[in-house]
């Protein structure tokens, strides 16, 4: 049969008679032999370009003992090509795939969480947050299933510098009101409905301690409002004092006026 290509040649060399049909036999003509050479060589480019069927490389020979894209993958056992649903697993990667092949652009959860910015040395942003329920998609707002466990007040972390001073006359001071959102407010982006809260400018002017920039525009301010628990407690504390007083002093009034009716 004439050996028409690659694959029909014989490891054995005794056994290659002919190329393509032309004898190279012993006492073959010396054109023959050329034209063999020829011949091979046709063969050798064909086999480079895929062109005959039936010339695919062994695997054992650094091929892919295939003749098309597909079976060389399942050979190879390789990822295919075509739908997210094709790739069942990956494994062996020694270099990330990136954020642009729909990969991470990492190889540990560890460098995937530093990456987008989640770790704890991070500074994360976030429109909006939901702990333990949906986020709102309100802008600016966190929501929370339970409490918020934030700060300290151990007293053991403590130094005291004194008790709140004439907390009453501060008190006094300041105005609980409804509200709502003005222009500029608006234009920050807060919505108009009826709230209710104190003005950090009064607050600011008896208890500076209590007031942060608000974090919308630091040119603003806002007021820790858990912060002015401590003022209302020691507020109530001398208004208990002097309800006390008043208390003695209308007992004491009674007393006189019971003793003035037993004279009489």
């Amino acid at each position: 049969m004439a050996k028409t290509k690659i694959s029909e040649y014989n490891a054995s060399a005794s056994n290659n008679t002919d190329v393509d049909g032309i004898n190279i036999n012993e006492g073959c003509t010396p054109s023959g032999i050329n034209n063999a050479i020829r011949e091979v060589m046709a063969h050798l480019k064909d086999f480079q370009s895929g062109n005959v069927a039936g010339n695919a490389l062994a695997i054992a020979s650094g091929g892919t003992g295939a003749e098309n894209a597909t079976d060389a993958r399942t050979n190879l056992s390789a990822a295919k090509t075509g739908a997210n649903s094709d790739i069942t697993s990956l494994s062996g990667l020694t270099t990330p795939l990136s954020a642009a092949q729909g990969g991470t652009g990492v190889t540990s959860i560890a460098a995937l969480v530093t990456s987008l910015g989640l770790d704890t040395a991070s500074d994360a942003r976030f429109d909006s947050l939901g702990i333990g329920t949906a986020a709102s998609g309100t802008t600016g707002e966190i929501r929370a299933t339970n409490n918020i466990t934030a700060y300290y007040s151990d007293d053991r972390l403590k130094t005291r510098h004194g008790n709140i001073a004439d907390a009453l006359d501060k008190i006094n001071t300041l105005n609980g009101f409804y509200y709502s959102a003005n222009e500029t407010a608006q234009k920050l982006g807060y919505t108009v409905k009826n709230e209710v809260g104190v003005s950090a400018q009064e607050v600011n002017a008896i208890m500076p301690e209590v007031i942060a920039p608000a974090p919308i525009d630091e040119q603003y301010m806002t007021v820790h409002y858990d912060k002015l628990v401590p003022l209302l407690i020691e507020g109530i504390k001398e208004l208990t004092t002097k309800v006390r007083h008043l208390e003695k002093a209308l007992d004491a009034h009674k007393n006189v006026d019971h003793c003035s009716c037993e004279e009489k």
